[in-house]
């Protein structure tokens, strides 16, 4: 009797190295088969927005710059006086607060009124033309009295002022004394010495002269 017959199974076809190897490159990589997802950075905070117009934020003020010897010279006489309070701060006159030393020089003032009428008239008109250093109200008062005694018109002096727009007296005419007034005086004088006056007026050496000069015999005929 015959023995069955046997089915042998082909044996696998051998491929060349080259071969295997290239289809194995050409063979896509599973993770290239899925999408992959960045994930966003974070990004910084925002600093808060400002609802101020960037055009109509007002500039810095510039810092003072006090007028040296006079500064110290008026810190002195008002420490000496014991009008300012504390210790003598006229070898620092940059940090003096100018309202406490306008106060300070007005109160000096009214204590000295009889210096007043030896004064150069000249100077103290130099300074009246020069305008209001300020729009602080006491001081444009100040000024106004200074300007009456002189007979100055508010309106010939406030129509060229750089103030005027921010002065709420503009052309506001005010009684006139027949006294120069030594408050008003040092109040002013105080103002420009400590560099304190308002950002957009430029002091002309004319009217620095003057100051330096009623400030300094004012100082003198006091002591």
């Amino acid at each position: 009797m015959s023995s069955p017959l046997r089915h042998k199974c082909p044996k696998p076809m051998a491929f060349p190295a080259s071969r295997r190897l290239s289809a194995a490159a050409a063979a896509p990589k599973l993770s290239s088969l899925f999408t992959r997802r960045e994930v966003p950075k974070p990004s910084p905070p925002r600093p808060p927005e400002s609802s101020e117009d960037p055009q109509r934020r007002k500039p810095r003020p510039r810092p003072r710059q006090p007028w040296g010897e006079d500064a110290a010279a008026l810190l002195r006489r008002l420490h000496e006086g014991r009008y300012l309070p504390g210790p003598d701060l006229s070898v620092a006159p940059r940090v003096v607060s100018p309202d406490v030393v306008k106060a300070a020089a007005e109160r000096f003032g009214n204590d000295h009124q009889v210096v007043a009428k030896w004064l150069s008239g000249s100077d103290l008109k130099t300074v009246a033309l020069f305008g209001c250093p300020s729009v602080e109200r006491r001081t444009v008062f100040a000024s106004k009295r200074s300007r009456a005694f002189f007979n100055i018109p508010e309106d010939k002096t406030c129509s060229s002022c750089k103030l005027r727009s921010s002065c709420q007296f503009a052309n506001q005419e005010v009684p006139r004394y027949d006294k120069v007034i030594l408050s008003d005086t040092m109040r002013i004088l105080a103002l420009f010495v400590l560099d304190a006056c308002s950002q957009p007026l430029q002091v002309t050496t004319e009217v620095k002269a003057s100051v330096c000069k009623l400030l300094k015999d004012t100082i003198n005929l006091s002591s």
